[in-house]
């Protein structure tokens, strides 16, 4: 017989011993007999999912288990709303920041880049062609503000400080462009942009000192005045058509895109476009930006890319809204019915302020998106109004003022060309007439375009000026080639080139402000659009990470107050 064990207290304590049970049924397996002087195991708690069955079954028999259960609830569905509809807005933010900052900016910089590039080029010309030109006439300079009247000087002098002023200005927006390389291609495109301005300043600079030795800079045949044509032809090479220096490219060959270049916007691959001209670089840097500004890359961040974004986070938000609201609207009913108390503040106030704040949510959403299917400046989405309707119209003006100002050079190019008698060559008076008239179909498109394109009333009166400005300048052109083409007339050079530099420029001065007006209208209406996007963004970052979290809590409070009553 076993020893009985001895207790603490001094007493002894036998152990218990189960009575024998007998194992007559056939088939079934014999109970085992504690052995004397042996602990009985303890029982063991059932891990992992029958675990959470057992609790989740006890919780559906009591009243306190569902209060805990609807409590429980509340808090999850608050803490993953607050997740998804922060991080949706964040994301939306992030896209709203390459757009504003990454792509837009250097669309702008190499627009500007381009006219400024194309009347240094269109002043050199005239810089040697209106050599003989003595009268004393009012001159502006460009700056970076719009136009300077710096008194009156010689037209071959005006276009000696215009050059200058516009070589700075154009190494501005080189210089902002270099520093706001953001896609593959962009920096390929500055060094080749940088190193053909190094060429083309410097045939420029030959081109003056060829014309500073001339002793008659009224005879075309003059042989200094001749080496300065000639310096001038090879700068209008590097900007047409192609860079003599050789790419030191940092980006790999293979990640460069293919750009579309040219008036035409052909199609050009890696190789055509890095060994071209300074204009084929300028039209590759605005094309990368504005392609990923548009979202059409696989890289994301732009317009097409935030709108599916958004679309997504749309639906998703409706649907979490509902859930969660459903949640609220339940729990609360329950807590009715069992406490019989029509009102919980806690509850009452969570499914209050929630369906609230959801709405606004889901409303603040398809304000960003817009209404499908409509395309009117009062139901369009904030991100459709900042790139399709304002920044859009910023781009097709500024295309609209670079074909304006190629057109006006290829004026002065035609009439230097004729100066030197050079009718043939690639860069001779019939390529430029040429060139004159394809730049002036583009411009009278873009004119018709910004006129269908009208959304905000400041753009009236820029359209109309546009209109008049461009009809005078068109008028003045052609008396410019009727003089210029009258054989008959020994001056007839010269007399085409006082209208082109007089009344001509100014009536292109007037069609060129109107543009920058234009663009100055929907650039103040997307700068407006973006301040108060940004700003609805990051209230709404904020809310919704720290306002659903507390609805939540506030629902769960309510359940709480009630759980000792039970």
């Amino acid at each position: 017989m076993a020893k009985p064990r001895v207790s603490t207290t001094g007493t002894s304590t036998p152990y218990y011993t189960p009575p024998a049970t007998s194992n007559t049924g056939a088939g079934k397996q014999a109970q085992s007999t504690p052995v004397p002087g042996q602990a009985v195991p303890p029982t063991t708690t059932p891990a992992g999912p029958k675990f959470v069955s057992r609790v989740w079954q006890q919780a559906r028999r009591t009243l306190k288990g569902q209060f805990i259960a609807l409590a429980s609830g509340c808090l999850l569905l608050a803490i993953l709303l607050a997740l998804v509809i922060s991080l949706s807005f964040n994301r939306a933010a992030t896209d709203l920041n390459t757009i504003a900052n990454g792509s837009i900016p250097s669309v702008d910089a190499a627009q500007s880049l381009a006219q400024y590039i194309d009347d240094i080029d269109a002043k050199a010309a005239d810089y040697i062609a209106t050599a003989p030109l003595t009268q004393i006439e009012a001159c502006s300079v460009v700056t970076a503000s719009g136009s300077k009247n710096v008194g009156p000087r010689r037209v071959h002098d005006c276009d000696q400080l215009n050059i200058d002023a516009e070589i700075i200005l154009a190494n501005q927006q080189l210089f902002n462009a270099a520093h706001n390389v953001t896609y593959p291609g962009e920096r390929t495109a500055v060094e080749r942009i940088t190193a053909g301005m190094e060429e083309y300043i410097g045939h420029l600079t030959v081109m003056q000192h060829e014309f500073d030795q001339a002793s008659n800079t009224a005879n075309a045949q003059d042989s200094h005045l001749r080496n300065a044509y000639q310096a001038y032809l090879a700068a209008s090479s590097v900007l047409h058509t192609r860079i003599q220096r050789q790419p030191s490219i940092v980006e790999d060959r293979s990640t460069l895109p293919a750009c579309h270049i040219g008036i035409d916007q052909h199609l050009a691959q890696p190789n055509t476009w890095v060994n071209g001209g300074i204009a084929d670089n300028i039209d590759c840097l605005s094309d990368i930006n504005y392609t990923h500004l548009q979202g059409t890359t696989s890289t994301g961040g732009g317009y097409n890319d935030v709108i599916s974004f958004l679309n997504t986070a749309l639906i998703g938000a409706i649907l979490l809204s509902i859930i969660f609201v459903g949640w609220l609207l339940i729990s609360t009913w329950r807590m009715a019915a069992v406490t019989h108390r029509v009102i919980n503040v806690g509850l009452s106030l969570s499914l209050l302020v929630g369906l609230i704040f959801s709405l606004m949510i889901i409303g603040t959403l398809l304000n960003f998106t817009g209404l499908p299917g409509t395309h009117t400046a009062s139901q369009d989405g904030a991100y459709r109004q900042l790139v399709k309707d304002d920044y859009d119209s910023v781009y097709y003006a500024a295309k609209l003022k670079r074909y304006g100002t190629d057109a006006n050079a290829d004026e002065s190019r035609w009439l230097i060309a004729l100066t030197f008698n050079d009718t043939t060559t690639a860069s001779g008076a019939d390529h430029w007439a040429a060139d004159w008239g394809t730049n002036i179909q583009q411009v009278q498109q873009l004119i018709a375009n910004a006129q269908n394109n009208q959304t905000w009333n400041e753009e009236i009166q820029p359209l109309s000026d546009i209109h008049s400005g461009w009809n005078k300048y068109i008028t003045l052109d052609r008396q410019i080639r009727a003089a210029a083409n009258n054989g008959s007339d020994p001056q007839h050079i010269n007399n085409a080139e006082v209208i082109s530099t007089g009344p001509s420029n100014a009536a292109f001065g007037t069609f060129s402000d109107a543009v920058t007006a234009l663009s100055k209208a929907n650039y103040d209406h997307y700068n407006i659009t973006l301040s108060s996007t940004q700003n609805t963004l990051n209230i709404y970052t904020s809310l919704s990470a720290i306002l659903y979290p507390l609805i939540g809590l506030c629902a769960a409070w309510g359940i709480y107050t009630r759980l000792n009553e039970f």
